[in-house]
């Protein structure tokens, strides 16, 4: 195939105080085995105070400055300044295998295909919080029902068409955007080339914590989560705490049978995660954790949605004053 056969494409990255990990995301990305004239690297920084921004302009791409904008707005802004013919998205944290592009590419090129992307990949040596997240090994092709910012690849008639990124939600907009695509009829799929290995996961309690507490933080605002069975899992634990609590200062034992998803819950979550993986990968030696794991994974998004709950009513409050 000819150069010129080949769509330019233009990748961009959100990023935010990644210097520790936007080096080995771009000379991953410099190295791919597509046609070094036929894509573009766009970096968005979002106001990073470390040296993320010096880190980026050692390698030969575009820096752009978008601070003080949620992480819709800077994908969004990077696609303004962009020319490419296909998009496509990764984070600054996350390092691409060689055929990422290429092969997400050949794949848009399919019938009544509307995006690709992948997943992400355990990093060498992960710590018991990741290898709790991820049971086994991943990375196949499949049809999906959304696609993770983190690798995503699009038309980009399709995404100007659709508006881009939800600018007005924390977390979700992949979600979002993934489902706009799907409304119109097209397929989303997952490539085992377009799987990114993650090296910015949480590596702590507190950091795994506050990493689900801001991707529920925006479930009520985003309306994504009402189409999502984990949105309603939540809902459920959240209900299951508050049963729990009112049994011990009411001693009710009938109250107490609303307690009981704070134990399906986790377990629905755990069947998923097995599932997802497969029996024939599944490493059994990392079940224990994966049970703390789905607590701390609910207890996080059980409190953003609290959070969420809490902001819509905030608004609606100012709302009315305003009227």
């Amino acid at each position: 195939m000819e150069t010129e056969e080949y769509p330019f494409v233009s990748i961009v990255i959100p990023a935010y105080n990644e210097g520790d990990h936007i080096g080995k995301c771009l000379a991953a990305l410099i190295s791919q085995n597509y046609p070094d004239d036929r894509y573009e690297i766009i970096v968005v920084d979002n106001g990073s105070s470390d040296n993320t921004v010096a880190e980026a302009q050692r390698f030969d791409v575009r820096v752009l400055s978008k601070p003080a904008v949620k992480v819709g707005a800077v994908r969004n802004f990077g696609v303004a300044h962009s020319r490419g013919d296909i998009l496509a998205f990764i984070d600054s944290d996350c390092i691409a295998q060689p055929n990422w592009l290429s092969a997400g590419v050949s794949a848009l090129k399919k019938e009544n295909v509307g995006a690709v992307g992948g997943g992400c990949l355990l990093r060498e040596e992960p710590s018991w919080i990741e290898k709790g997240w991820k049971l086994g090994k991943e990375g196949s092709d499949e049809q999906v029902t959304s696609l993770a910012g983190g690798s995503f690849l699009v038309k980009a008639n399709l995404f100007r068409k659709l508006n881009g990124f939800d600018e007005s939600i924390n977390a979700g907009e992949d979600t979002k955007l993934s489902r706009d695509i799907a409304s119109l009829g097209y397929r989303l799929l997952f490539l085992k080339e377009c799987f990114v290995v993650h090296l910015g996961y949480p590596t702590t309690i507190k950091g795994f914590f506050k990493r689900e507490y801001w991707h529920s933080s925006s479930y009520l605002n985003s309306q994504t989560g009402f189409n999502d069975l984990m949105f309603f899992s939540v809902l459920a634990f959240t209900f299951s705490n508050i049963s729990l609590l009112i049994y011990l200062l009411s001693q009710d034992l009938l109250v107490l049978y609303g307690a009981a998803f704070l134990v399906i819950s986790p377990f629905m979550f755990l069947v998923k995660n097995i599932k997802k993986v497969g029996i024939e990968n599944l490493e059994y030696r990392r079940i224990p954790s994966a049970v703390l794991v789905s607590y701390i994974y609910y207890y996080g998004r059980s409190c953003g949605l609290i959070n969420s709950c809490i902001n819509v009513i905030a608004d609606t409050f100012k709302s009315k004053k305003k009227a």
